[in-house]
């Protein structure tokens, strides 16, 4: 099968890789949704330079964040204010990630801020810290993982949640984009578009990735490695498994 410019095999390959690596290191959080394709096909996309934020304490996220770039100079470009009367709450996290895309954007610097969240969780700030991006243009892409399958979600302004960030993304015009957060190959076009937009100067994104809830059982077929494994063999990149012989 021909190769994708966008995707090609070897870009498939190091994917597969990353994702076995994403599983093991989740593998010792027994109560860990499989997330593997998620953080393989968002992360793959981080260049030297990069900004990664988790949530609290995670190893994995810890693992796949960037190296710093060797020898990064500042290009002496004076810093501009953003447009707006916009008041970023202190102790934010995702106000100090929109700080830090600032930071890139003013250095003249191609790097992004990507920064993982979970639906239903608390983000003090969030509305604020993606209306400024907005504003100012700032690469930053959220990426959400959501395992409420359609549940209520918490109320609050600082509750992360699918209805709010659609409402928000609707009032200013930035995209959202939903995708089926355990396809690696979906995740990975989704979140490809998203970083060259913020890279160039278009602003941020959020990715809403859709996970199985904690708890639901999911055949092993449909499990994010071996739908990446049935993807490869059926480009001749990984060995299709043998068929049943039929009974005498």
């Amino acid at each position: 099968m021909s190769e994708n410019p966008l995707l090609p095999h070897r870009r498939l390959k190091e994917l597969h890789a990353l994702m076995l690596r994403c599983n093991e290191f989740d593998r010792r959080h027994k109560d860990s949704p499989a997330r593997e394709a998620l953080l393989a096909a968002a992360t793959i996309h981080l260049q030297p330079g990069d900004l990664l934020s988790g949530e609290g304490i995670d190893a994995t996220v810890e693992a796949l964040a960037p190296l710093p770039r060797p020898n990064a100079t500042a290009t002496g470009k004076s810093m501009g204010k953003p447009k707006g009367d916009l008041r970023l709450p202190k102790g934010s996290r995702l106000t100090l990630c929109a700080a830090a895309a600032l930071g890139l954007q003013t250095a003249g610097s191609d790097g992004m801020v990507m920064a993982l969240a979970t639906a239903g969780s608390a983000e003090a700030g969030w509305a604020a810290a993606l209306e400024y991006a907005h504003l100012a243009r700032l690469p930053l892409l959220l990426v959400c993982s959501d395992t409420t399958a359609g549940r209520p979600a918490r109320k609050g302004a600082s509750a992360l949640n699918w209805q709010t960030v659609s409402k928000l993304a609707k009032k200013l015009h930035f995209p959202v984009l939903s995708v089926d957060g355990e396809d690696a190959v979906a995740v990975y076009r989704v979140v490809q578009e998203s970083a060259i937009r913020a890279r160039v100067g278009d602003g941020p994104a959020v990715i809403w990735s859709v996970l199985t809830p904690k708890g639901a059982k999911q055949s092993r077929s449909m499990q994010p490695i071996a739908r990446m494994e049935s993807y490869l063999a059926a480009r001749g990149l990984f060995p299709a498994k043998p068929a049943k012989k039929p009974r005498s």
